[in-house]
């Protein structure tokens, strides 16, 4: 696979800086070198992905772990490109999970209380047929 630290060249040779956030794209459109940029984060990212996951189904540790990082280098490539924080992204993360385990707990029953080794039901169901 590529160099995962290997930042993107421009079209004129030189490695690509970052551009800070392109909140004015509705304005001005991208030159053609930051098409070229963007695209090549693209591809960039969407290879690691592929080859971490064909490591995964061929179950080959090492080359998960290889291209896990490699993806993971890319990732923060586009971030730095879009203007993000990684501190946001962790945060939204860790939102996603709290959220999820409040889910989880909400629908959980008030008390679980087991008679004989067995969880209680509020009601049990004793046929299929309808009324």
């Amino acid at each position: 696979m590529s160099d995962p630290k290997a930042r993107p060249t421009l079209a004129s040779g030189q490695p690509s800086a970052p551009a800070g956030p392109r909140t004015d794209t509705a304005q001005t459109a991208p030159s053609a070198e930051e098409r070229t940029v963007i695209k090549r984060l693209g591809q960039t990212m969407g290879q690691h992905a592929t080859a971490c996951t064909a490591a995964f189904i061929a179950e080959n540790h090492s080359d998960i772990i290889r291209e896990s990082a490699a993806f993971m280098r890319s990732l923060e490539a586009i971030w730095t490109e879009e203007g993000v924080e990684p501190a946001d992204v962790w945060t939204e993360l860790l939102r996603r999970i709290e959220v999820g385990d409040l889910f989880l707990r909400l629908n959980q029953p008030p008390h679980r209380k087991k008679l004989n080794g067995k969880a209680v039901r509020p009601w049990r169901i004793s046929t299929s047929k309808l009324p």
